[in-house]
């Protein structure tokens, strides 16, 4: 999904003659602690809200121009560079520019979530695991053979790189919400299970382990 295809318009386009008063109006008006600047249409810049509360009232932003983040995604970009950006640079709004770099849009963070929302499919029923290997490991096509043994499919898959102990995290989501037989499959197979989220509890072999001692304290 490209970023062009889910700009927003109606957002304001700044000027630098437009004084801080009116700036701050527009932001509270949106809700948003960004706005982006134009000149002659084309985009010089991102305005912090911050920084315009800095200068008078009646001052125009051009007096803090110096100050403005030249920050914008392509709306040829995968619409996930801009969670990139988001992250990096704490925005409330990303401004889409064309070939031209002319502001075509913005993306509200509002907008975004529910667009990660839609992409990651959560809405959708079904049990998540996490899983933990050696990252020499991996292979797509085995976790899908496992999973689909179990007569249940992959919905979503995530992985990131836990520096601390060298592991390839793996996050799940299955179209199954009880996934007992799937874990298990998984032990078999030399995955470590971090998580589970579906309806039938996994027990630890600590907390099970805790169990038996209270079971045999009773005794």
């Amino acid at each position: 999904m490209l970023a062009s295809t889910i700009a927003i318009k109606g957002f304001p386009m700044l000027h630098l003659e437009d004084k801080a008063a009116f700036v701050l109006q527009c932001m509270e008006d949106f809700e948003v602690q960004h706005l982006p600047i134009i000149k002659d249409d084309y985009f010089i810049g991102l305005v912090n809200k911050s920084d315009v509360l800095d200068i008078d009232a009646n001052d125009t932003i051009a007096k803090i121009a110096d100050q403005f983040e030249r920050i914008g995604i392509a709306g040829k970009a995968h619409f996930l560079t801009a969670l990139d950006l988001y992250a990096k640079h704490h925005l409330s709004l990303l401004p889409v520019l064309n070939e031209q770099q002319e502001c075509v849009g913005v993306i509200p963070q509002k907008n975004l979530n529910e667009l990660l929302a839609q992409f990651l499919g959560v809405a959708q029923p079904g049990a998540i695991l996490v899983l933990s290997i050696l990252p020499y490991q991996y292979s797509l096509a085995e976790m899908s053979r496992l999973v689909e043994t179990n007569n249940a499919q992959i919905l979503q898959l995530n992985t990131h790189f836990e520096e601390a102990t060298g592991s390839l995290i793996i996050t799940l989501k299955i179209n199954k919400e009880e996934a007992t037989a799937i874990i298990a499959t998984f032990q078999r197979y030399n995955y470590q299970v971090l998580h589970y989220f579906g309806k039938a509890t996994v027990h630890n072999d600590i907390e099970e382990h805790y169990h038996h001692l209270m079971n045999y304290l009773d005794v």
